[in-house]
């Protein structure tokens, strides 16, 4: 259910999604990469099906396409309670003794359905940086909601993906207290040219 990125096997993207797919094996290739844990699609099983077996999801899959925006809210709304259970949040406190008690953290999604050739996503899922051992459930739990929000749904709706079907893990990683960030392209997004990398930094 939680996977280090320095200890972990072969892992399936279907699992951990591309983003965490790929820090896991740029470490892994000696990579510098700020260490971190990835909670699969499986670790959120339990949660999916409390959702699932609510009202408002009822709600939701009668209205897909239509009042979209107001279904989408009250499942978020019902996922405002949860919470870990005994088994996650064991496996949780387990994967964080491998970090400072007082390391802070970055929380960001990682869905398989996220960063693919024709839909990349960006943007549609929730961060949260700074994050503190003891707020990480709240974090955890915002990254896992925003997989309902309408703006996701819409866009898998849009690019023919089923709407009734979320997947989503998650990613805590050590946040590190950088003097310059930024992001490389492997291609221009200008004018995509694919014999153009672009890197973006501040």
């Amino acid at each position: 259910m939680i996977t280090l990125f320095s200890t972990a096997d072969a892992t399936s993207l279907d699992q951990v999604g591309g983003k965490a797919h790929s820090l896991i094996d740029a470490t892994q290739a000696g990579f510098s990469v700020p260490p971190g844990v990835v909670l699969s699609v499986d670790f959120f099983r339990s949660w999916f099906e409390e959702v699932e077996s609510s009202e408002a999801w009822s709600g939701f899959l009668s209205s897909l396409g239509e009042e979209l925006k107001e279904s989408c809210e009250a499942v978020k709304a019902r996922c405002s309670g949860l919470q870990l259970t005994p088994t996650q949040r064991d496996a949780l406190d387990e994967a964080l003794l491998a970090f400072p008690e007082d390391a802070l953290f970055a929380v960001r999604s990682s869905s398989p359905e996220e960063d693919l050739e024709g839909s990349s996503f960006a943007g549609g899922y929730e961060t949260s940086l700074g994050v503190t051992r003891d707020g990480l459930e709240k974090a955890v739990r915002h990254s896992f909601t925003s997989v309902f929000d309408e703006r996701v749904v819409r866009y898998k709706l849009q690019r023919g993906m089923r709407g009734d079907r979320p997947r989503i893990a998650v990613i805590i990683q050590r946040q590190i207290a950088s003097d310059v960030s930024g992001v490389a392209f492997s291609l221009n997004p200008l004018n995509n040219c694919y014999d153009e990398a672009v890197i973006n930094a501040n």
